[in-house]
């Protein structure tokens, strides 16, 4: 047998990442297999069945009430609820390896290798993560996607080719078509690689994701339209947000919504409240059709008209949002227990100060940019994107809908804490390489120069 002192460092530091992948499988598949035994359903979960009983084909099924991507899932697991779940765990599991593997792949120094793939895995045992595989929800979809989506950008920082490409643009494709709000996500994305490119800081062939994603928010937008899916969150929003503003509803007046008693009773409510007299009121029956030929673009027009308010009030929720501590546990499964010990998850998830680290990773950020991180190390562009989209992911969710907010922005609180704890191992990478490169250091512990120059 060879000795152990006579295998390369990193070949035992891969084997331990082999080790420790193979642990957090046997984990999380034993932990799924006792959450599913209750498989948590909401009011929300019966319009999903119901989609996915229509044509696959059919304008019920690709543009209706929901966005598509759940439907099909249950589509084909024929409705079986516990096929759903292991599906939803299966690929939750390997999604977050992926990204594990994709981000520790990305540093130069080996030991921070191994602790970023570790650390990754840990992160993804929260159990705002992995409580959602057994909710039949979007939830565990959108999450995965996210962990996917960010994944592939990584793998195409180590190097450009098309099958990278292709494959970023399948996993965009389906993100946006799981929740509405990740299809604007992509759409800023598009843009900031418009401005990229334009400003001469990217290359053009970045512009292949550009339009792509474009035509994915204007088909999502488009389906939207026609399922009407806006309209609920867009009234939830206009009754605790516009009709409790005595200027907001001048603005809106002014804007052609007509104003009545009967529409004005509904203020503080939401839209489904009063007997869904939003929907059924005859008395407001003038409302409607000014919602539908010009409830949207009044609202985009509201949110720009005072972009300072509109940036101010979602700001001022930023730490009770992002802390998730407002998300209800009787929504998993009965059987679901959390693997994190609490206090751990306090240490990796702090529920305070998420302002200040907010303001703390610009900082990090800034100092990368004058750096020029990004030339020794293109995985840099990640980071950056991946911290600057959270406020306006944050912002997307916040003006998007009044109720169930906790749900809805646990995808920006997961992006928020990936992105710093991302940005540190970067940061610690990126001080420790150049230290070594200033000291003519030529150490094991760093990636060997064949396969830098094979990346």
């Amino acid at each position: 047998m060879t000795p152990l002192t006579n295998i390369p460092k990193a070949t035992l530091i891969y084997i331990l990442m082999g080790f420790i992948l193979a642990s957090y499988l046997t984990i999380r598949i034993l932990n799924l297999s006792q959450a599913v035994q209750k498989v948590r359903t909401t009011a929300d979960t019966a319009s999903y069945v119901r989609i996915s009983k229509e044509s696959i084909f059919g304008i019920r099924f690709l543009a209706t009430s929901r966005p598509f991507v759940f439907p099909l899932v249950l589509k084909v697991f024929q409705n079986d609820s516990e096929s759903v779940v292991w599906a939803q765990g299966i690929f939750s599991i390997i999604s977050w390896s992926v990204l594990a593997v994709s981000v520790g792949y990305s540093l130069q120094v080996f030991f921070l290798r191994v602790t970023a793939f570790g650390l990754i895995l840990l992160l993804s045992l929260y159990r705002y993560i992995i409580g959602w595989d057994a909710v039949l929800l979007t939830e565990s979809l959108s999450l995965s996607l996210m962990a996917l989506f960010i994944a592939g950008w990584f793998w195409l920082m180590k190097g450009w080719r098309w099958p990278k490409a292709v494959f970023i643009l399948a996993v965009a494709f389906l993100w946006a078509f799981c929740r509405d709000t990740n299809a604007w996500v992509i759409l800023t994305i598009a843009l900031m690689l418009l401005l990229l490119v334009g400003f001469r800081l990217a290359d053009r062939k970045y512009l292949v994701f550009s339009v792509p994603f474009m035509m994915m928010f204007l088909l999502s937008n488009f389906s939207a339209d026609i399922g009407d899916r806006w309209v609920f969150p867009f009234q939830n929003v206009l009754a605790r947000r516009i009709l409790t503003n005595e200027q907001a509803v001048e603005f809106f007046t002014h804007c052609g919504m007509p104003i009545s008693p009967a529409l004005i009773q509904l203020r503080g409510g939401f839209a489904n409240s009063e007997d869904r007299a939003f929907y059924e009121d005859p008395a407001l029956e003038e409302y409607r059709l000014w919602l539908h030929q010009s409830g949207k673009i009044c609202y985009v027009k509201w949110l720009l008209s005072n972009t300072l308010e509109s940036i101010q009030r979602p700001l001022a929720e930023f730490d009770t949002l992002i802390s998730m501590q407002g998300i209800q546990p009787t929504l998993f499964s009965k059987r679901f227990s959390p693997i994190l010990p609490a206090r751990l998850e306090s240490v990796l998830f702090p529920g305070r100060g998420f302002l200040f680290l907010f303001v703390l990773g610009w900082a990090f950020i800034f100092i990368a940019v004058l750096t020029k991180a990004g030339m020794h190390n293109k995985a840099w562009w990640v980071v950056i994107g991946l911290n600057i989209l959270v406020f306006p992911h944050y912002f997307i969710v916040w003006h998007g809908d009044v109720m169930g907010i906790y749900r809805h922005v646990l995808t920006v609180s997961i992006q928020f804490y990936l992105g710093m704890w991302i940005l540190m191992l970067l940061m610690l990478d990126s001080i420790l390489s150049f230290k070594a490169a200033q000291e003519g250091i030529n150490h094991k512990l760093f990636v060997p120069q064949t396969e830098q120059s094979r990346n």
